[in-house]
């Protein structure tokens, strides 16, 4: 007679930060009412606690996908359960960003499209009719002003937070959308540029970028800029720099990193070296097509200590299902778009939707996590080098 075993229990979605013994990390699965979730960004507050904003409905582009907010206590270790921040049956509200302003106030900017229920005919999605919103917070994310509009021009969409140079600059990634049957592979990305503290905002293009969206800024030393793409052709992620703090671009360029038409976060590391998060992914024909692979299994963070030439320090961070061959890979749940933020004391924070959507999950780790330590390695090690 087979004795009972003692069960391993599941993360609970109880918002509740747990140490993973066996991963090194922490984890937490923020509480949704939503039964898709999507797209988060995070915000760090000078008090240690933490606003996370994701887009959660039905299903990305339809009229019920609000803007949900939940809050982190650092005294009680746990999250609140989102609550919507908008509602337009109209509009599909997508994509926030969070970004902490110097006076304390949080903003939330959003894309904002017509949603399948508008009645507007599509060629391939409606991301052509997007608009930036914006709410504003004065107490921390737990109340928040109604939307205005910030980039109205039709197509404009955006993943990024605004971000704040060493000058002052304020500096918002974007990418232009359009209604044809290129299944957007003709997005343009572009930046916005305020030296006005965002009273005034100017355009900025970058060159020969068709096709690469999600540009995620960091600044590498002062002036001095690069931006990672996700890539609609499901090749590489790519990169762009620019020497005058975003005035010009060069032409984007692949890195070694794969990437599966899927997002990617960029952050500086308190070492000063460049971390990637993304699904180490791509799609085998590498023919320049525009390319949708359903592979969003095991997110990875990947370290660079030449500004993104290279990235020899790579680590998972979700392991996925571990389905992988031709015959069952779609049976992965998917756990993508990730964003990765530093605390004041320099501990990376990535949240990502996990478990093909149905929610956020939040994982720590400090830097060393990433490298690992002398002892993690067999004594026979050696042998293999």
């Amino acid at each position: 007679m087979t004795p009972e075993l003692p069960l391993l229990p599941a993360l609970p979605a109880d918002g509740r930060v747990h140490r993973d013994e066996h991963r090194g990390h922490q984890v937490a699965l923020i509480p949704t009412p939503r039964r898709s979730n999507h797209a988060p960004s995070l915000a760090v507050l000078p008090d240690g606690a933490m606003v996370a904003a994701w887009f959660g409905g039905s299903d990305e582009g339809n009229g019920d996908v609000d803007i949900l907010v939940a809050r982190y206590d650092p005294a009680a270790a746990r999250w609140s359960a989102g609550e919507a921040v908008t509602h337009d049956p109209l509009r599909s509200d997508q994509n926030p960003g969070l970004s902490l302003r110097p006076d304390g106030e949080l903003w939330l900017l959003h894309t904002s499209q017509a949603s399948r229920q508008s009645g507007i005919p599509e060629t391939f999605n409606l991301q052509f009719t997007s608009e930036i919103r914006r709410l504003r917070s004065r107490d921390g994310g737990r109340t928040w002003s109604g939307p205005d509009v910030l980039f109205d021009r039709p197509g404009t969409f955006a993943r990024q937070p605004i971000q704040r140079l060493a000058s002052g600059r304020l500096v918002h990634t974007q990418w232009l959308c359009f209604d044809d049957d290129t299944r957007n592979g003709s997005d343009q990305p572009v930046l916005q540029l305020s030296d006005d503290d965002g009273a005034s905002w100017r355009e900025v293009a970058v060159p020969d970028g068709a096709g690469r969206v999600h540009p995620n800024l960091v600044e590498v030393a002062p002036g001095r800029l690069v931006l990672l793409f996700r890539s609609r052709f499901a090749d590489h992620v790519w990169i762009s720099r620019s020497q005058d703090a975003g005035e010009s671009w060069s032409a984007p360029v692949p890195t070694e990193l794969p990437n599966n038409n899927a997002g990617i976060s960029a952050l500086p590391l308190p070492s000063g070296r460049l971390a990637v998060v993304s699904n180490e992914e791509q799609d085998p024909r590498g023919d320049g097509v525009v390319h949708w692979p359903y592979e969003r299994t095991r997110m990875s963070i990947a370290v660079s200590a030449d500004e993104g030439e290279t990235f020899p320090v790579r680590r998972i961070i979700e392991p996925g299902d571990g389905f992988t061959g031709p015959g069952n890979r779609r049976s992965n749940r998917r756990h993508e778009y990730p964003h990765a933020v530093l605390d004041a004391a320099g501990r990376i924070h990535v949240l990502y939707a996990c478990d093909s959507r149905r929610a956020i999950k939040h994982v720590s780790f400090e830097e060393a996590w990433i490298d690992g330590t002398p002892d993690q390695a067999h004594p026979d090690a050696k042998l293999w080098s």
